[in-house]
């Protein structure tokens, strides 16, 4: 009986370890599936490359506040020209950027909200209302404007910003809308800045769409046009050369300013084809003028090309295409680029470099109104300066504009580069600056953008009265 009591005690006993044994099997694989669940629950919600959360995150966390009934801002940031980034550098580094950008922000941002990465360059930042939101937007754009260290390159981008508060009857997608537009806003005023969402840019941003719409087909409906400033030379006022300067005649909206639609082009990435096409209308006009008054025709067609066109790596190529097409002598164009769009293009240097290789000069345009001139002299092989308006004819034209005006035709000589007053409007002021020793100017004194017909007409068929004509 004792014998058989202690084998019941001992399988009993036996019996209990193997269920505790079982027990933990049970329990390691329940932990197990705890993890892999959040595992995949935190996949769910946060971006693959950079670890911040991602749009589903966003709307589970915007809708939770809007159930609760908080007070929050959106703020939507947007790398400005980041797809330049990926065309010069290659993607690898644009990711590089990406995460650099991220860590940035979740630094700056730290425990006052929530980042979440929505796509491509765009960031999301949600932020329970505070007084010092406007100096935590600040600390957010200078963040990513510092300089990074990526794959042995430095870059030095910027942002735009658009925020928006949350109200009754939101939801996230349209916290999400209200933001983008207020940040399409800040980018239209120049980038690297933020903007609070109003009422007002909802028709703005439905004008802008439909006009971005249109500008995608106005280049196959030939809609756009060439006009040509003359440019001449001091004191007589003969005609040397011309600007061509683009000019979109819409069907509905009749002619759409520049400082409206190259704007709008920049963005949906139609400048490239655009600016191609005005090269190449002027190189069909240089040759046309050649063949047809020969050494009476304008001895040099200005071209501007934008910042844009200078990061794309098949720039120069398109540019060598259409002066093999089109048979013109590079020795009568000109190349005009701003000292910005040098200084936001990291290839802009050796892109213009290969450009003179192709016979091509370089001219500098709004010169002075940049913050690194004279070094950029000192790097760009620039032919001819452009001194801006501002100092000819502008607000800042009086004894400090003409300060300027005087000291940089002085260093234009010793450098052996040509100066073209711009902005001139006044008969007093062309004497001035050839007073000073300024040979070649440009603006309304001397002709307003024009026709090839009516330059023809007036400065190449009929120069002596071009040259006594004054303001037109």
């Amino acid at each position: 009986m004792v014998a058989l009591t202690a084998f019941v005690v001992l399988r009993q006993i036996l019996a209990l370890r193997d269920n505790q044994r079982l027990l933990g099997t049970v329990d390691g694989q329940l932990s197990q599936l705890r993890e892999y669940q959040d595992r995949l629950t935190h996949q769910a919600t946060h971006d693959s490359l950079t670890g911040a959360g991602n749009r589903a995150l966003f709307e589970q966390h915007t809708q939770q506040l809007l159930t609760d009934g908080e007070t929050f801002h959106v703020a939507l940031l947007d790398l400005d020209d980041f797809k330049a980034v990926n065309d010069r550098l290659g993607h690898r580094v644009g990711d590089q950027l990406i995460q650099e950008t991220s860590r940035r922000l979740a630094r700056t941002l730290g425990g006052n909200g929530l980042l979440t990465r929505l796509g491509g360059d765009e960031f999301a930042v949600v932020v329970r209302s505070a007084d010092d939101l406007p100096i935590l937007l600040e600390q957010l754009l200078a963040a990513v404007e510092q300089p990074a260290e990526l794959d042995g390159a430095t870059l030095r981008t910027a942002a735009s910003l658009g925020v928006t508060g949350a109200r009754p009857g939101d939801d996230p997608a349209e916290l999400l809308r209200r933001a983008d537009v207020a940040m399409y806003a800040a980018k239209g005023t120049g980038g690297s800045r933020w903007q609070w969402f109003d009422a007002g840019m909802d028709m703005a941003a439905a004008d802008t769409a439909r006009l971005a719409a249109d500008l995608r087909t106005a280049l196959r409906d030939d809609q756009f046009f060439l006009l040509f400033q003359p440019i001449v030379s001091l004191p007589g006022g003969t005609a040397t050369g011309v600007e061509a300067l683009l000019r979109w005649q819409h069907p509905e909206r009749g002619l759409v300013p520049p400082d409206v639609f190259i704007p709008v082009a920049e963005r949906i990435g139609v400048i490239s084809e655009l600016g191609a096409w005005v090269f190449a209308q002027a190189c069909r006009q240089s040759a046309a003028w050649s063949a047809r008054y020969g050494a009476a025709a304008p001895t040099r067609i200005s071209v501007n090309v934008s910042a844009r066109q200078l990061a794309d790596p098949g720039f120069v190529d398109t540019v060598a295409d259409i002066l093999q097409t089109t048979g013109a002598d590079t020795r009568r164009l000109l190349i005009e680029v701003t000292e910005t769009a040098v200084l936001n293009a990291d290839t802009a240097v050796e892109q213009l470099h290969r450009l003179k290789t192709l016979g091509l000069r370089i001219a500098l345009d709004d010169f002075g109104t940049g913050h690194s001139s004279l070094s950029l002299l000192l790097t760009c092989p620039v032919d001819v300066l452009k001194v801006d308006k501002s100092f000819v004819s502008g607000d800042t034209a009086g004894r400090a504009g003409a300060i300027i005006v005087k000291n940089i035709i002085g260093f234009t000589t010793d450098f052996g580069i040509d100066a073209v007053a711009e902005g001139v409007e006044t008969a007093e002021q062309a004497e001035h600056l050839h007073g000073v020793g300024y040979r070649l100017a440009q603006g309304y004194h001397f002709g307003r953008p024009m026709t090839a017909e009516a330059y023809e007409d007036r400065y190449i068929d009929q120069p002596a009265l071009a040259r006594s004509g004054g303001a037109v």
